[in-house]
């Protein structure tokens, strides 16, 4: 077996210096090994944690060393392939010779961006694209559509199904929706049970309970046939020939007239 040697000393990534282990945190996770450490070492962890200007200045004044270190040769180097010219001046009163001052351009474009744009408009159009956060997006106004008049059932437009959606709430507040026919929708509305909310919609005004508290109290609780005291609900067209439960086709009764008169006609019931 052969001996793998472990490196004992690792170069921190911010001063470039090669320092021991000890003064490298030590990596967590799944995939780390037992040697790998992380790249500050306690020094340079210290002056960035810390934040102290001076911590901040030796870290630098070492990085700017090590980088002077390293391009020393190579500015040797490049200075040693150039030719040496010779800095002595023409003089200007020899035959022959004319004097040549340096082209300055009067007129100097500004500089324009990657896009072709001025910088000015492009930071434009960069602020334009993005608003603020406290600023709120301007939207155009909306100009409001058609609504007709609640009792307008004139307006009412059926679907390709020839249906209106009609909706309600139940005695305990619960909402609810159906669709009926247009023929339907229009008689609601016009015995006043409904009221119109759009073209095709309609909305029922009362409940069960509210529809017939409605009743009793519109009619003080008296039989619209004898006089006498009623608390039952009648329709005066029989929901079995085609009445509905509107407030102009229910009436307060006693509960020996809503009885009696069963599915009759008014006139037939009246006339015995």
């Amino acid at each position: 077996m052969t001996d793998i040697s472990l490196p004992l000393s690792k170069q921190c990534a911010y001063c470039h210096q090669h320092k021991p282990l000890s003064e490298f945190r030590r990596r967590t996770g799944k995939r780390s090994k037992g040697q790998s450490r992380r790249g500050a070492c306690r020094e340079c962890r210290k002056a960035r944690e810390s934040g102290s200007a001076k911590g901040l200045l030796q870290v630098q004044g070492a990085e700017a060393s090590v980088l002077a270190r390293a391009s020393a040769p190579a500015a040797t180097a490049s200075a040693a392939r150039q030719p040496v010219q010779s800095t002595a001046a023409v003089p200007a009163s020899l035959p022959g010779h004319k004097a040549t001052a340096p082209k300055v351009h009067q007129h100097s474009l500004p500089e324009r961006s990657k896009e072709g744009k001025h910088p000015a408009a492009a930071a434009g159009s960069r602020a334009k694209a993005r608003p603020r956060q406290g600023e709120q997006r301007r939207r155009p106004p909306q100009t409001a559509g058609f609504r007709p008049e609640p009792g307008d059932y004139s307006a009412l437009i059926p679907s390709a199904k020839g249906m209106i959606l009609m909706r309600g709430h139940s005695d305990k507040g619960r909402r609810w929706h159906q669709e009926i026919d247009l023929e339907l929708a229009v008689t609601l509305v016009r015995e006043h049970a409904a009221v119109v909310v759009n073209r095709r919609t309609i909305r029922r005004l009362y409940s069960n309970k509210d529809f017939r508290a409605l009743i009793l109290t519109r009619d003080n609780y008296t039989c619209h046939f004898c006089g006498l005291y009623g608390d039952t609900i009648d329709h005066l067209l029989p929901r079995a020939k085609g009445g509905h439960t509107t407030p102009d086709n229910c009436v307060c009764a006693c509960n020996l007239c809503n009885q009696t008169k069963a599915d009759q006609y008014v006139e037939e019931f009246m006339g015995r």
